[in-house]
């Protein structure tokens, strides 16, 4: 740990070096000074004072940070800018830093000529809050000293002592992991870091190939979407090592990143109550890799086999207990069961399904709702909703896409945009079982997918000559996949075919299809529509007329021929 320095001593490098770059460009620590002595001079901050931090330039969020903590000021840190989240800070908070849509907000200041009086920051001093999903749906505060930081990047140090290269991060910075390992961590071991966010795959083969050497700081969501077609041997002779958090990451996707880069994948696995606890290295020639405590990390199953955490960076608890269930090896390593609250992580990002709910709830259309999560090529959260008489009108007013839509746009008020539900179910009643519970099995089922092929017959009859049939066209249905993809509509084809294939079926015609007489179709067919398919059969000519018809008029019709 020759050139690592605790995060307090942060100004004992010398001006010329290196803390940062932007796309190649070099930020040296005199500039860092300067910043930093420009946001105290301008931020009307006061000892004690809770200030939100938000911004998208990690050298700058870095600048505000430094600057509130010789004011001797804590910053809290939100996961977003969105306008729900700036109203409940605005409630709150004493002051807002950074890049936040509000008056109040000191976005950014000028040049100071003097330097201000540095003080050295106590140990016990509170300098950040982070907020994490609370099971209640309400974010819950976590307050961090400066000593409990300190603790645990040395911790991080010690276990991986010497690293080199400019640190790439495709997490932002505004959530504790990547504020420690793609932020605070360089700072201390005097390497120099991005100061943008790598928000697209090859962004990452860009900037590192500017470099002679990097890291990368990623989390799956980001690292399962590595592709075969960019070109990650141009880089690969100069990656290090790539750190994963958020989630635990798949066993394919590790494989798959660290042959693509040739670099170990270090996975990290904490919350933000406990910091980075443990660690894993995913290899070919592993099942099933065990995680690792970090260096005077002490992790034990409790009674019912959640993990209880004691470490030197708990602050003032003597223990926490993880919403996780483990399963512990004999020589300390464990296996990661599941998590025991509705506290979820979505694309790496942390979301409470209470809050989802809580949010939905308040929706004049709604009247029970449940938020779940469904393993598919990813995870995604669902929602099951039972609407009021009002949602009701509105869905039958309107189209099933144009209430989800409603919905997703008032989700996107207080939700990132990766965690609003992308599957919806909306039923008559809510699936509670013989004892009156709403399980998870239940709600799980209603997201089965059968192939679907036909539309639901809901009624029969002949009136003057022509069969009608009264159905309904399911969102399940096969036929709507890749065909118009934001709005689905069913395919013509599709339509002469259950024409064709009813007709053989309920009157009996035979023969060989030979071609289509003036056929016309005049209006969409879309998921859950109600419409009649007519059917009629001149057995002299050998031709079956069609017509699809709704409240709305006629949507398609003609006469197919057979021979």
């Amino acid at each position: 740990m020759t050139d690592y320095l605790p995060l307090s001593q942060w100004r004992q490098r010398t001006p010329n070096h290196c803390v940062a770059v932007n796309q190649g460009e070099a930020i040296l620590q005199s500039t860092l000074e300067s910043r930093v002595g420009a946001w105290t001079a301008t931020l009307p901050a006061l000892a004690g004072q809770r200030w939100a931090v938000y911004h998208s330039d990690s050298y700058e969020f870095l600048c505000i940070l430094l600057a509130l903590w010789q004011l001797q000021a804590t910053a809290c840190i939100p996961a977003d800018n969105r306008p729900g989240t700036v109203k409940r800070l605005l409630a709150t908070m004493d002051g807002l830093a950074g890049e936040f849509d509000s008056d109040q907000a000191v976005r950014n200041p000028e040049p100071v000529t003097s330097p201000p009086n540095w003080i050295e920051l106590a140990a016990e001093q509170v300098v950040l809050e982070i907020y994490t999903s609370g099971s209640t749906g309400a974010p819950k505060s976590i307050n961090k000293t400066l000593y409990q930081l300190e603790c645990e990047l040395e911790t991080i140090e010690n276990c991986w002592p010497s690293q080199t290269g400019v640190v790439l991060a495709t997490v932002s910075h505004q959530h504790l992991y990547g504020m420690t390992f793609a932020l605070f961590w360089p700072l201390c071991s005097a390497r120099a870091f991005e100061t943008r966010i790598c928000e697209l795959i090859e962004e990452i083969v860009y900037r590192a190939s500017l470099y002679k050497e990097f890291a990368l700081v990623s989390s799956p969501s980001h690292l399962g979407r590595f592709g075969q077609l960019i070109e990650w041997d141009k880089v690969a002779p100069s990656c290090n090592f790539v750190m994963s958090s958020a989630a635990p990451l798949s066993r394919e996707d590790s494989l798959t990143v660290s042959q693509h880069l040739d670099a170990p994948v270090r996975e990290i696995y904490g919350s933000s109550e406990t910091g980075a606890i443990a660690w894993r290295i995913q290899r070919a020639e592993q099942a099933d890799a065990r995680w690792r405590a970090l260096p005077g990390v002490n992790l034990q199953p409790t009674e019912n086999d959640q993990l209880r955490v004691r470490s030197s960076y708990l602050g003032d608890l003597d223990y926490y207990d993880l919403p996780d269930r483990v399963e512990m090896d004999a020589d300390a390593g464990f296996r990661l069961l599941g998590r025991l609250d509705n506290i979820v992580k979505v694309e790496g990002k942390r979301v409470s399904l209470a809050a989802i709910e809580q949010a939905l709830a308040a929706c004049p259309w709604v009247k029970q709702v449940r938020a779940l999560t469904l393993e598919r090529t990813r995870v995604e959260t669902a929602v099951v909703m039972q609407l009021s008489q009002v949602g009701q009108q509105a869905l039958e007013k309107q189209s099933r896409r144009a209430v989800i839509d409603e919905l997703k746009i008032l989700l996107r008020h207080d939700f990132e945009i990766v965690v609003i539900p992308r599957r919806w179910r909306f039923v008559d009643e809510m699936p509670f079982n013989s004892q009156g519970k709403l399980t998870l099995d239940n709600m799980r089922a209603l997201f089965v997918r059968e192939e679907s092929l036909w539309p639901k017959i809901l009624a029969q009859q002949t009136v003057d000559g022509w069969l009608q049939l009264r159905c309904r066209i399911p969102v399940s249905l096969s036929y709507f996949e890749g065909h118009m993809p934001g709005r689905p509509i069913l395919p013509g084809i599709v339509q002469v075919h259950w024409a064709e294939a009813y007709g053989r079926k309920m009157l009996g015609l035979e023969g060989r299809f030979l071609r289509l007489e003036v056929v016309k179709f005049q209006r969409v067919i879309t998921p859950e529509n109600e419409l009649v398919l007519s059917l009629a059969y001149d057995s002299d000519k050998q031709k079956l007329s069609f017509r699809y018809e709704s409240d709305r008029g006629t949507h398609s019709s003609g006469r197919i021929c057979f021979g």
